[in-house]
């Protein structure tokens, strides 16, 4: 087996991550946000991450299966309903959704 210095591997992982950022750069001032495609595209991104916030919450992995689901719904639900009563700021939303799933634990 051939045995790959550690210089090759680095230079593989920054051209792997310098260069997709490096188009993405180049192409982001010809892209118009108001455009059909970048609604699409931004519509997919908060799908996805909604899809995985609601997959953590009823099909969890690790640590979290052991809290019974009904803690994890309501410290979602407080978080949500803070983060909307607090003018859309996250860090309230999240904080408080922290403070409520680790009172339930008790």
């Amino acid at each position: 087996m051939t045995e790959i210095s550690p210089w090759a591997f680095l230079l593989v992982s920054v051209l792997a991550t310098t260069l997709p950022r490096s188009l993405g750069a180049l192409a982001a001032g010809r892209v118009d946000p108001n455009s059909r495609v970048f609604e699409w595209v931004t519509a997919i991104a908060y799908a996805m991450a909604m899809g995985l916030a609601v997959r953590l919450l009823l099909l969890p992995t690790g640590p979290l299966v052991e809290a019974p689901i009904g803690d994890r719904l309501v410290a979602a639900g407080v978080a949500l309903a803070v983060f909307f009563i607090m003018r859309q700021r996250f860090l309230y939303g999240f904080v408080a959704g922290v403070v409520m799933f680790w009172a339930l634990q008790f």
